[in-house]
């Protein structure tokens, strides 16, 4: 990448930024292509959503309706006419867990591409969309994307579970 060309940067929202959007945000941050940050909408929440963050992004991502419903009570429908993208995960994983992890790469791969990536062809998209699908939610993983998990689950530190053969 050259230095002229500026980074996408990249916002992920949650309601706590514990979990998902702490570890979508650890599992891009390395991407040379990208500036990530993370935040919540509680007001307990570790980095609050501001004005400020959500001007500095160019591209938003949620994880479910109730972020969407933040950001618009806070900044209008049009909420600076930034990229919002729903990724449908539900509050219900452990911070760098191995489910998470997988679900979070399926699911955002099309839009950035892989974590471990050196670039992506970014997907333009506008406005809240509907729950993302994936190949991967409706199959299952396969070996090569096990092999990945692990590749990316030890990029963030998390040690992945060894799979017996025949499971």
């Amino acid at each position: 990448m050259s230095e002229s060309r500026q980074k996408l940067r990249v916002l992920f929202v949650c309601t706590q930024n514990k979990v998902r959007s702490l570890t979508a945000e650890h599992l891009y941050r390395e991407r040379p292509d990208l500036d990530v940050r993370s935040c919540g909408t509680a007001a307990f929440a570790k980095n609050q959503l501001t004005e400020e963050v959500m001007k500095w992004a160019d591209m938003v991502f949620i994880f479910d309706e109730l972020q969407a419903e933040a950001i618009e009570k806070k900044f209008g429908k049009d909420a600076f006419g930034k990229e919002i993208i729903s990724l449908g995960l539900a509050d219900v994983y452990q911070y760098k867990s191995e489910s998470l992890i997988l679900k979070l790469t399926a699911k955002i791969e099309p839009y950035l591409g892989r974590p471990n990536a050196k670039s992506a062809v970014i997907k333009q998209r506008r406005s809240l969309m509907p729950k993302a699908t994936s190949r991967y939610a409706a199959r299952g993983a396969s070996k090569g994307s096990v092999s990945f998990l692990a590749k990316i689950l030890s990029a963030v530190g998390v040690k992945a579970k060894s799979r017996k053969s025949g499971e």
